[in-house]
């Protein structure tokens, strides 16, 4: 029997909640984050020592979902589902995607494999996809809500199902959980035959998590506090689990210990027996052997070693694990530390103890806790002197463990609507004595499609596109975008909004707004790497049905992918493909290719090829050469020098003892373009190595142009 479990060690690097965890290895263990980026941790084998492995990057939004699977060649390939709709593949140990998978139209929050390699995800878009050798071989649709997990079922679940056959789960927030049948699921012709078997009801709320606990047998975590047991071929639920108080998130099994565990939004981890077969039965209820406090607000995710130890993912940005082996378990120092920081947590009133505010002269004193807990991960409040303090009995221990001060009432940091989770639902007034509309926003939005969403959904008029848009930077702050490798994007101070206007580059940190001051003098190299790129794909679409020489299928595939696995090779076919089609295209019209130029500059051979002369001078010649010329040329020229610079001047200086200045733009409240150009910027740009737009005549000419 599995013993108690005790603090490991704490896994630290991301920088939002870990959403997603699962084991590779005894060794490693990967985790899935809202930073945009999914890690690598490699456990030792004895002891509680721990370090961080490898960064995936790739996505463009939150990462909500991960899963792994090891090929009979030892490959371990690694899969993340994230709120920016795609799926992205990596071979462990390697930090960019090896492909990625589209096709659904929102949130990939839930990702699963079965033991052939087959992936299945859910989506927010209320469906199900099966994807084989890099392909979509079938969409499961029938839940009413977003899906927020599956799993592929042994197929001794259902009689008649063959080994060609792939059995699924899926919970979804329309409470259902429903189980289907994919026929003749490798079948490379697309003979796929799609197959709802059963609807099963009994939960009250999301269904958020599955696990395995036989070859027939699975349970299933709600937000509505429980964990139900079911019984596949029958449809029968055959045992609740209650313990949890508040929303449960995450679940995972390891039969062959005799074990499963739960996470949720009251701040633990609880360990459950698995009933023996003669437990089991309609309406019996089961409680958890061991409740594990976290000093976090959600336990947003849960997995269990080979060994059984518990890794968990918290809203701290901190993974953590326990272990009931002493071996593996850390040193009583710094399990004290670990003590120490539950002590300091702060406690939200819901989440302790459910019974509202707190009135500190009714609760008991010391003494409340001489008296032995009534059942395991039971919660009391006591007043030391002036303080509500949250003590949490452990049984395992026979003792009360302080897991936090009380600091009054309080919530989730998310929002839920209409099942899927927000940073924000705001409640807005547009007809008075009317009710509220509900307007939900995540902070990697752009707050205008975000408005124009909410227009269409209520047949608003447009007018109140800008005045929506300025209601959500208002009261949400600036956007969030994803991070460079080593920091967060490149903060636009001076464009704000993130329309695919020319020159969006999408990115702030989730910061609050800073004086403008800081911005002058510029002492680092700025760079505007990131690309909102569906908008500019949008609207050279457009273009292309009215130009005469349209870009060809090739060329829109590769601007399909600049923000995911471009390739040197591929970038330097595009660039040759968009300086071919400039001078084809009007001057009105060619902006959307100076945005990707401005990308695929930090590509060295897209670089050479963009300042060839002949290229440099069609680019200053549309952009620079009059005042004529559209703005956003112009702007987004400079925005090109100023990647330049950021990706080759550095390299290039002398002395590290003053920091170089990159080129600025600005646009201020008269749309008029400004030019900020010193001497010491010009020098740095005469010291490119290629061809750097003949660096001071240009640029100078430039500002005489714009300031005259």
């Amino acid at each position: 029997m599995v013993g108690n479990y005790r603090f490991r060690c704490a896994l630290v690097g991301h920088k939002s909640d870990v959403r997603s965890v699962v084991c590779l290895s005894e060794q490693l263990i990967a985790s899935a984050s809202r930073d945009f980026t999914a890690r690598t941790w490699y456990l030792s084998r004895e002891g509680c020592d721990a370090h961080e492995g490898t960064v995936m990057h790739g996505h463009s939004n939150y990462v909500a979902a991960i899963a792994v699977f090891t090929t009979q060649d030892g490959v371990q390939w690694i899969f993340t589902g994230s709120h920016d709709n795609v799926i992205l593949a990596y071979v462990s140990g390697h930090s960019e995607p090896a492909y990625s998978l589209k096709g659904h139209e929102d949130t990939v929050c839930c990702l699963a494999v079965d033991v052939r390699g087959i992936l299945v995800s859910g989506s927010w878009d209320k469906s199900v996809k099966v994807w084989w050798e890099r392909q979509c071989v079938a969409t499961l649709q029938g839940h009413e809500a977003a899906v927020w997990c599956v799993l592929p079922l042994p197929r001794s679940c259902v009689s008649g199902t063959s080994d060609s056959d792939l059995l699924i789960a899926t919970g979804s927030a329309d409470r259902l959980l429903r189980i289907w049948r994919v026929q003749n699921v490798l079948d490379a012709t697309g003979q796929q035959i799609t197959t709802l078997l059963a609807t099963l009801r009994g939960h009250n709320d999301c269904i958020r998590g599955f696990a395995l606990l036989d070859d027939v047998r699975i349970l299933s975590a709600s937000n509505d506090a429980s964990i139900r047991a079911w019984h596949v071929p029958t449809g029968q639920c055959v045992g609740e689990f209650y313990g949890h108080t508040s929303y449960i998130y995450g679940i995972a099994s390891r039969i062959d210990l005799g074990i499963f565990v739960s996470s949720g939004e009251d701040r633990c981890v609880r360990v459950w027996s698995i009933p023996s077969t003669s437990e089991w039965g309609t309406g019996i209820q089961f409680n958890s052997k061991q409740s594990i406090p976290l000093p976090c607000q959600s336990a947003w995710c849960v997995a269990l070693t080979p060994a059984g130890d518990v890794v968990v993912g918290g809203s701290d940005s901190v993974v953590r694990v326990f272990s009931a082996d002493p071996s593996r378990q850390a040193p009583d120092d710094a399990i004290r530390t670990y003590e120490a920081e539950l002590a300091s947590s702060k406690i939200t009133v819901p989440d302790a103890a459910g019974t509202g505010d707190l009135d500190p002269n009714k609760l008991p004193g010391m003494e409340a806790l001489l008296q032995p807990g009534r059942r395991e991960g039971q919660v009391i409040v006591v007043r030391v002197s002036d303080r509500s303090v949250c003590y949490q009995w452990s049984g395992a221990e026979t003792r009360w463990v302080e897991i936090g001060d009380v600091v009054g009432t309080g919530q989730s940091k998310l929002s839920v609507y209409n099942g899927k989770e927000y940073d924000f639902v705001f409640s807005v007034d547009i007809v008075d004595g009317a009710a509220p509309l509900k307007l939900p926003y995540n902070r990697t939005d752009d707050p205008w499609v975000a408005a124009q969403r909410f227009i269409h959904q209520h047949d608003l008029p447009q007018d109140y596109l800008d005045t929506i848009a300025q209601f959500i930077i208002k009261n949400a702050g600036p956007k969030i975008s994803a991070p460079t490798n080593s920091d967060l994007a490149y903060v636009d101070p001076f464009t704000g909004a993130d329309r695919y206007v020319p020159g969006t580059t999408g990115p702030t940190p989730p910061s609050s707004a800073a004086s403008s001051d800081r911005y002058f003098p510029v002492n680092t190299f700025i760079s505007l790497k990131s690309l909102s790129l569906d908008p500019l794909i949008t609207k050279l679409e457009s273009f292309n049905q009215v130009v005469d020489n349209p870009l060809d299928e090739s060329t829109m595939a590769l601007i399909r992918v600049v923000n995911f696995d471009l390739s040197e090779d591929s970038a330097e076919k595009l660039t040759t493909a968009i300086l071919e089609a400039i001078p084809r295209w009007p001057v009105d019209k060619v902006f959307p290719f100076f945005d990707l130029l401005r990308c695929l500059v930090f590509y060295n051979k897209a670089s050479l090829i963009i300042f060839e002369e002949s290229h440099w001078d069609l680019l200053y010649n549309l952009s620079l050469g009059h005042a004529e010329l559209p703005q956003a040329n112009c702007l987004l020229v400079l925005r090109l020098l100023a990647n330049t610079l950021a990706s080759d001047a550095p390299n290039l200086l002398v002395s590290k003892s003053a920091p170089p200045r990159s080129v600025v733009t600005v646009i201020g409240s008269s749309q008029k373009l400004v030019q900020l150009v010193d001497s010491t910027k010009l020098e740095i740009c005469q010291r490119k190595q290629h061809q750097m737009l003949a660096g001071r005549s240009h640029l100078s000419a430039a500002r005489r142009d714009r300031s005259s």
